[in-house]
């Protein structure tokens, strides 16, 4: 059966003259999406119940921390598992669980009523499935369009950057009129039935088992010191740009999402609706990043990489100046908001060239387990960046962090440079 599936999946029909165009891709976004915008919909949901019961929005951000180490823990197992097994089978089935999951958990509150511990096991569960997930889609990426080259890669994961932003911004907009009109209980409905149908829809992808080299004997162990020796040893310029995505990501988590809101919010004083309208704006920016990065994406080669991160410094700068220099609380909050939208497009685009040139240098055996260790190696640096700037802006003026994260940024281009060339 799986053998009939893989030479389904590259049979000549199933190329097109647009090889995006296929109904393999077509039902893995369809299931990526539906998935994501359930699991979105349910943490919406569970802050705004965890707000009303207790008063505290500390108390859902500490469980949402809480989920952050076995979740970078248990990253890497998704890698291997999406090296071992049918990656359709492993979408379905981490799917499936997140229903049962949910649904589980809706049966306890059912008898217990709302219950901190409860949500706190849920969305820790949640957490590690979907870490889990990120790495098997990753790894689908290369299976499907390898052969089409790195230009199809690139936009393919433009299309799923799309329905990542997508899924982020529908449920920001919908969640509240939805938790307001039906509440948390019939939200929790929702998403079971979404995981449901995410995992009935891909239940019709196509693909067949990745090929193994040692035989099917290495133990799980084994296949991660392999994927760490090929990074050290056979591509160290691929765990270069790695490591180079995770500094990035440090320095985009702490000053776009601890530092904007800080500079909104507390020393521009505006207002929830303000700061609501300026990141609904941002989060359309990620969304026009990755359909421009799809329209251009023959363009965007690693020797673009540079001009990428140079223009993601360069947004930064003028939010620096406008933040050290006397200005209206007007004039600072448009130059913040339309910077930090240029920063959502420049870095969507950086991705777009790293993330592709990354799987396009593994072979098909590794590509999850490499692929789940950047995985790892970026959440990593994110809560570090939140920890980093929520020291640095309680410390120091806004206009100093920012100059310090530009001076940071832009320390980095050399070595940006230099890893591009190597690719």
């Amino acid at each position: 059966m799986e053998a009939t599936e893989q030479s389904s999946a590259s049979m000549p029909s199933d190329i097109t003259a647009n090889p995006l165009r296929t109904r393999n891709f077509a039902l893995l976004i369809a299931g990526l999406g539906i998935s994501l915008f359930a699991n979105l919909m349910l943490r919406f949901a569970m802050s705004m119940w965890v707000l009303d019961e207790t008063g505290s929005a500390a108390a859902f951000a500490s469980i949402l921390t809480a989920s952050i180490l076995p979740t970078i823990l248990l990253s890497p197992l998704g890698g291997v598992v999406a090296d071992r097994t049918n990656r359709r089978t492993v979408m379905v089935a981490l799917d499936a669980l997140s229903a049962v999951t949910v649904l589980a958990c809706a049966a306890a509150f059912a008898v217990t009523g709302f219950n901190l511990a409860v949500i706190a096991t849920m969305q820790v569960v949640l957490a590690v499935l979907d870490a889990m997930e990120t790495p098997t889609v990753q790894a689908a990426l290369p299976q499907m369009f390898r052969s089409h080259g790195e230009d199809v890669m690139r936009r393919a994961m433009a299309v799923v950057n799309v329905v990542n932003q997508t899924s982020t911004i529908v449920p920001a907009v919908f969640g509240g009129v939805l938790y307001a009109a039906v509440g948390a209980m019939p939200m929790m409905g929702i998403t079971v039935v979404g995981f449901g149908v995410a995992a009935v829809v891909e239940c019709f992808i196509r693909l067949g088992a990745p090929e193994r080299e040692d035989g099917g004997r290495a133990s799980a162990l084994d296949d991660l010191r392999a994927a760490g020796r090929f990074l050290t040893r056979e591509r160290p310029h691929a765990l270069q740009l790695v490591l180079l995505c995770a500094a990035l990501n440090f320095l985009v988590t702490g000053y776009a999402e601890i530092g904007f809101p800080y500079m909104v919010r507390t020393v521009l004083g505006f207002g929830s609706e303000a700061y609501g309208f300026a990141y609904g704006l941002v989060g359309v920016s990620g969304l026009l990043g990755a359909v421009v990065g799809g329209r251009v994406s023959k363009a965007l080669s690693m020797r673009r990489f540079p001009v990428t991160v140079a223009a993601f410094s360069l947004t930064i700068l003028p939010q620096a100046l406008a933040m050290a220099l006397p200005a209206s609380a007007g004039v600072r909050l448009a130059v913040l908001t339309a910077c930090t939208c240029g920063t959502m497009v420049s870095i969507t685009l950086s991705n777009l060239i790293a993330v592709p040139a990354i799987q396009m240098s593994c072979p098909e055996s590794m590509t999850g387990k490499v692929m789940s260790l950047a995985l790892s190696a970026s959440m990593c640096a994110q809560p570090l960046g939140q920890i980093a700037y929520g020291w640095a802006y309680g410390a120091w003026p806004a206009g100093r962090v920012l100059a310090v994260t530009f001076v940071l940024t832009t320390a980095l281009l050399p070595l940006v440079a230099k890893a591009a060339r190597r690719f």
